[in-house]
């Protein structure tokens, strides 16, 4: 697809974005990062005073507070959009995600345009005002520096993937199945370049930001809302036994499977698999599925994301259980279906 297609093609994303933002009476999720931006440097970043001090003028319940749960180093790259005025600001993020889609298609499929830019999770994010097409567009980087052997340098990007940490940590299998050390080396140099920016912006940010986290999922509950190995067993009799032996088994599956894969395909499988596994994905984590679904054949690709589309409205309609189980079903039939045939367990990708 040329590039003037995939332009036009994201204006079904840019035009989702911007109208989302009177549809929600601008309240979306970017309001606790633009809050973060305001207090990059200020010693409150996990203040939820603070915050709720910056939130209150745009929040019709003067009572919400949206707290700021992304890495300290985080809110210093967004600093400038706090310099601007609130609706500037989203608009500029919106812009900004878009954008993200697009640099993401152009890197990783561009012939798979139209299925990147209709896929729900994604254009749910954009509603909400959420990032994953920003660190989709990350990884896309990350894995064409791959691709052309700048390991360290891919390494380096890749630590950027530390604001959601939760989703990759099952990249270590990739590292060492692909004897990736460069890459490695990259990743622990710019994790620790931005745990230092971190500690610049707040100090011993480590211990409030965990503090964040623990009461924001007590406050939200937001196990409910999970489409993963987590919203499926959290209810369970010694669900942390369960969750634990299910994340043994599919990093088990998952070396077996990325030893002989593409590496593209490979951090697509892990990504893949931590969402799925992740104690904290929601319907707009599902967006992360696009690197793996859009590696696989037309027929199939289409077919997961009718699968993904009706396990979104089954959350949405809050059917118990119904959007894990359909997720991780649509995955285990797949594999099924592969085992069954002959055909490999991972399938190799087609040709961009």
């Amino acid at each position: 697809m040329t590039g003037r297609k995939i332009a036009v093609a994201l204006l079904v994303p840019l035009l989702a974005a911007l109208a989302s933002l009177p549809l929600v009476h601008w309240e979306t999720d970017f309001l606790s990062f633009y809050a973060g931006a305001r207090l990059a440097g200020a010693g409150q970043l996990y203040s939820l005073n603070a915050v709720h001090q910056i939130e209150a003028e745009y929040e019709r319940e003067p009572a919400q507070v949206r707290a700021y749960i992304r890495p300290a180093f985080y809110a210093l790259l967004l600093w400038p959009l706090g310099k601007l005025p609130f609706r500037a600001a989203s608009v500029a993020w919106q812009v900004l995600n878009v954008a993200a889609i697009g640099i993401f298609i152009w890197i990783w499929r561009r012939d798979r345009a139209v299925t990147i830019v209709l896929f729900m999770p994604l254009l749910i994010a954009l509603a909400l005002g959420q990032d994953v097409p920003i660190f989709l567009a990350v990884f896309a980087g990350v894995v064409c520096l791959l691709r052309k052997n700048r390991l360290f340098l891919a390494g380096l990007v890749m630590a950027l993937c530390a604001v959601k940490f939760h989703l990759f940590l099952l990249l270590p299998l990739v590292v060492v199945a692909k004897r990736l050390w460069r890459f490695a080396g990259g990743l622990a140099a710019g994790g620790t370049v931005l745990a230092g920016l971190s500690f610049l912006v707040y100090g011993n940010w480590v211990p409030a930001f965990l503090a964040m986290l623990r009461m924001n999922e007590e406050h939200q509950n937001s196990q409910t809302y999970m489409v993963s190995i987590a919203g499926l067993l959290w209810r369970a009799p010694h669900a942390a036994l369960w969750i634990a032996s299910v994340f043994l088994a599919a990093a088990v599956a998952l070396w077996f499977g990325i030893r002989k894969a593409a590496v593209d395909e490979a951090m697509a499988l892990a990504l893949l698999a931590g969402v799925l596994l992740s104690m904290h994905a929601f319907i707009y984590d599902l967006g992360f599925l696009l690197p793996w679904i859009t590696l696989q054949k037309p027929e199939r690709a289409v077919q997961y994301t009718v699968a993904v589309s009706v396990a979104i409205l089954a959350v949405a309609f809050q059917v118990p259980y119904a959007g894990p189980l359909l997720i991780l079903s649509a995955s285990g039939w797949e594999i099924g279906r592969n085992m069954r045939s002959g055909a490999a367990l991972f399938p190799a990708p087609a040709a961009n």
